[in-house]
């Protein structure tokens, strides 16, 4: 964990860095003070990140006003590292001899005024909560009882220091509105200590499906603390699945539904990781089978085990313009209904935010997600 933490801090230095010369280039003449506004913000969120582990800090004014200070200027910071390392991208493209034909310091400026201006189209959007989203998956050989079946998805809530209580009420009551038969959280609920987040929680309390809510940790749990948001989360009226299924019946149909924890249990808990295929055993013979896992990268897994239909999170589909034209180099799968095999994949672009309260083309969502049967005409 120390190489990691060592890691984070390299490469927050040379992130701020790579900003402070780029903004430098807008006068010259600054180059420390424009150096300095940029370690100051970067190094702003990751001091909040530290401040905020201090739960009686976090239980005052100050971290609130830290908190968006800091996820605010850290969203501007990092849409104008995207334009700065396009910027010099086109450097490198052009014609050495057309270089100095561009006025540099009008470019970096626009460039900053361009970020600032995305910044706070994100943060409303970021802000207006998550929109429900409506998806028919489309099963081949789907059991003709459970066509029709309604999942609501909840994912990367991330309850902590700027998704509270009115947040979290606003998505309780649009999940609420759309009546489903179950509910599924696929991780990254809590972000946060119980001390802390106790009095935000409550909303989800008034989550109900006739077939019950059912629960896998995501990533940001195990930094606070895995077991013990597993067993708050049954206080909540939540159902843990930890490597575990449960067999629940819909129009006299039986199915499965299972969940495994978030491969970040490698670090923090050896004895509890991922395994699909423990997951998906069962007495009760050939059953359709959904898997709850927070991240998306298991779908090979989770096919050879037998699902047919995988519920995932963690990346935020880019979570906002433009690093969400990135965010395919690093998963296969990372937003959206998809296929591989037989087996179907949704990743939810997350019902919060985290970091950046932003949200800019890649609005939050709440995702009722209904089966129906490929060849059925409905």
């Amino acid at each position: 964990m120390k190489k990691r933490l060592f890691l984070i801090l390299a490469i927050a230095f040379l992130i701020a860095f790579y900003i402070g010369v780029n903004l430098a280039e807008i006068s010259p003449a600054h180059l420390w003070e424009m150096m300095g506004i940029s370690f100051f913000i970067v190094f702003l969120f990751i001091g909040w990140q530290w401040s905020y582990r201090l739960s009686s800090f976090s239980q005052g004014p100050w971290s609130l006003a830290l908190a968006w200070t800091a996820n605010i200027g850290i969203g501007v910071w990092v849409t104008f590292l995207f334009f700065a390392a396009l910027k010099d991208a086109v450097i490198l493209a052009l014609p050495r001899r057309f270089l100095p034909l561009i006025p540099w310091p009008s470019v970096i400026l626009g460039m900053l005024l361009i970020s600032v201006v995305f910044a706070a189209i994100g943060l409303w959007q970021a802000l207006a909560g998550p929109f429900i989203r409506r998806v028919s998956v489309p099963i081949q050989g789907l059991p003709k009882s459970l066509e029709g079946l309604k999942i609501l998805q909840i994912s990367d809530l991330h309850i902590g220091p700027t998704i509270r209580k009115l947040y979290v009420e606003k998505t309780v009551e649009r999940a609420l509105s759309l009546n489903p038969d179950l509910i599924a959280l696929t991780g990254d609920i809590f972000d946060g200590t119980f001390e802390v987040l106790a009095p935000h929680l409550e909303p989800l309390r008034r989550l109900k499906a006739p077939l019950g809510l059912f629960y896998v940790t995501g990533n940001h749990e195990y930094f606070w603390g895995a077991r013990m948001w597993t067993q708050k989360a049954v206080e909540y009226g939540l159902t843990p699945l930890n490597n575990e299924n449960r067999v629940l019946t819909f129009k006299g149909e039986k199915f499965l539904i299972a969940g495994i924890p978030d491969e970040m249990s490698r670090f923090f808990d050896k004895d509890n990781n991922p395994d699909c295929a423990k997951a998906a055993k069962t007495q009760d013979g050939e059953l359709f089978k959904i898997l709850l896992a927070h991240r998306p990268g298991v779908y090979a897994e989770a096919a050879a085990a037998g699902f047919h239909l995988q519920l995932s999170g963690h990346t935020h589909g880019g979570q906002f313009f433009p690093w969400s034209l990135m965010i395919g180099f690093f998963h296969r799968f990372y937003r959206g209904l998809n296929c591989y095999k037989n087996l179907w994949i949704y990743v939810s672009p997350g019902t919060g935010y985290w970091g950046p309260a932003q949200r800019l083309a890649v609005p939050a969502e709440i995702t009722l997600l209904t089966l129906k049967a490929q060849d059925s005409k409905s």
